[in-house]
C-alpha cells in the first residue's frame, strides 16, 4: 500500500442521471449535458479518469453554468495529477456559486498540494466560513497547522472534527496522538480505515506498493511445497490472492471496504471473500488454514496482542504467519508512525522487540524479521517496512 496523505475532501455533486457502465457519450442528444455529467462521474468512480475528464468536458462545452460540472471536472483533474487545471475548475465553480463550500475546501487541499499554504488557508477559512464546524475543514486546517508547527491551533481544529464525527472517519484522533495530545488508540477507526479504502480501491492496483509480492515471496521461501488452505487479511483489490493462487488449495480473504471486496471479487482468485472485522473472524475459525498472509494490513494495529493470539488460534500446526509493518525507532512497543503521511493514512510503527515478544508470547517461532523497501510514497521516496514471517509451533 503507497499510504499517501489523504485530505478531506468534499464529494463528487450530484449525477442527475442513472449509473451507466458505458465509456462513451450515452445515447441520445450529444449535447445533454445532464447525461454527458452523469457519464463522467461513474466513469471517475469506476476509475476511468480520462474518459471521466473528456465526458464532464463535454457537459460544460454544451452547459457551462452549472456550478457542479467544474466542481466534479476539478475533482477527476486533481486524481490525474493536474493540479494547476484543478484549481482553475475550482475556481470557475466558485465564480459561478460564490458560496460554494466544498469547492473552497477542495481549492485548499489543491493550493496545498502546489505548495501555496497562504492560499491553502485562506480557502479552507472561506469554506468555515461558509460551513461553519465542517468537519472536513476542521481536518484540513489542523494538518495544514500541523505540517506548520501551530500545534495547538492544530490540535483545537482536530478536536472540533472529532465533536463532528465522533466515528473519527477522518483519523483526527489517531494525528492528536501524533501530536502528543492523546493516547494512541489501540487499532486504527473503523470508519477511518472504509473511508480511505473505498476511496483508494478505484486506484490501488496502480500504486507504488510492494507488500503484496514481498509477503508471497516470504510464502515461497518459507512455506511446503504442499497446496495450503491461505487466508488473506485486509485483502483490499486482491494483488496477494493473485500472486498466491497458483500455490493455494483454498483461499479466502476478508477486508472492511465493499469497494476493495469487489475488485478482489473481479480477479476470480478467490474461493471465499468477507466483510468482516479480522480478529473476530480469525477468533470464529479456528484451526482453519495453513498460512495467513497480511499485507500492509498490521499496519492499522497498534496493540497486536488480540490478533496475535486470533491468528494463532486460526492457524494449524506449523502454520505460517506472515506480514509487513512499518518500524518504529522510539522505544515503544509501537506508536502512531511519526511520518507525517503515515500517520494520515491511519498508520502505526512496532518496535521489532514487540513483535519478537508477542510471537513467543503467542505461541510462534520467528522465521524471519528484516528490513525491506515497502514503497515509494506521492514524492518518490522510499519507505521502509519490516517483513515478518512466524511458525505456530505451539498451543498459545
Amino acid at each position: 500500500m503507497n499510504r499517501k496523505q489523504r485530505r478531506a475532501e468534499g464529494r463528487t455533486g450530484g449525477t442527475g442521471g442513472r449509473k451507466t457502465s458505458q465509456r462513451s457519450a450515452p445515447a441520445g442528444d450529444a449535447r445533454d449535458s445532464i447525461d454527458l455529467h452523469a457519464a463522467g462521474v461513474e466513469a471517475f468512480r469506476t476509475g476511468d479518469l480520462e474518459t471521466a475528464a473528456g465526458l464532464i468536458a463535454q457537459a460544460i462545452a454544451a452547459d457551462g453554468r452549472k456550478p457542479t460540472f467544474h466542481y466534479n471536472l476539478a475533482i477527476v483533474l486533481k486524481a490525474r495529477g493536474l493540479l494547476q487545471e484543478a484549481a482553475a475548475s475550482y475556481e470557475r465553480a466558485i465564480a459561478l456559486k460564490p458560496d460554494y463550500a466544498d469547492a473552497h475546501n477542495n481549492l485548499g487541499n489543491v493550493w496545498k498540494m502546489l505548495g501555496q499554504r497562504g492560499k491553502a488557508r485562506a480557502s479552507f477559512e472561506r469554506a468555515l466560513s461558509l460551513k461553519p464546524g465542517n468537519a472536513d475543514t476542521h481536518y484540513n486546517l489542523g494538518v495544514l497547522c500541523s505540517d506548520a508547527g501551530d500545534r495547538d491551533e492544530a490540535t483545537r481544529h482536530l478536536q472540533n472534527c472529532l465533536a463532528q464525527d465522533p466515528g473519527d472517519s477522518r483519523g483526527a484522533g489517531m494525528l492528536l496522538a501524533h501530536l502528543g495530545r492523546r493516547d494512541a488508540p489501540g487499532q486504527t477507526p473503523q470508519a477511518q480505515l472504509q473511508k480511505i479504502y473505498d476511496v483508494r480501491a478505484q486506484f490501488w492496483d496502480r500504486e507504488r506498493y510492494f507488500g503484496h509480492a514481498l509477503v508471497a515471496d516470504a510464502f515461497k521461501a518459507h512455506a511446503p511445497q504442499a497446496k495450503l488452505d491461505v487466508l488473506d487479511i485486509g485483502c483490499g483489490t486482491g494483488l496477494v490472492g493473485a500472486l498466491m493462487r497458483p500455490f493455494a488449495a483454498r483461499l479466502d480473504g476478508i477486508d472492511l471496504s465493499p469497494a476493495m471486496l469487489e475488485k478482489a471479487r473481479g480477479k476470480k482468485v478467490y474461493d471465499g471473500l468477507y466483510q468482516a472485522d479480522i480478529v473476530s473472524f480469525l477468533a470464529e475459525n479456528k484451526g482453519s488454514y495453513d498460512a495467513i498472509m497480511g499485507a500492509a494490513t498490521l499496519i492499522h494495529f497498534g496493540d497486536l496482542r488480540a490478533l496475535f493470539h486470533a491468528a494463532a488460534s486460526s492457524l494449524r500446526e506449523r502454520g505460517l504467519f506472515i506480514f509487513t509493518l512499518f518500524p518504529d525507532d522510539t522505544g515503544s512497543d509501537f506508536a502512531v508512525a511519526r511520518n507525517d503521511r503515515l500517520a494520515q493514512s491511519g498508520c502505526f510503527s512496532h518496535s521489532p522487540a514487540y513483535v519478537e515478544r508477542l510471537a513467543s508470547q503467542s505461541g510462534f517461532s520467528v522465521r524471519a524479521l528484516e528490513t525491506v523497501l515497502h514503497e515509494h510514497d506521492q514524492d518518490n521516496n522510499p519507505i521502509s517496512g519490516l517483513l515478518g514471517v512466524l511458525r505456530r509451533d505451539h498451543g498459545a
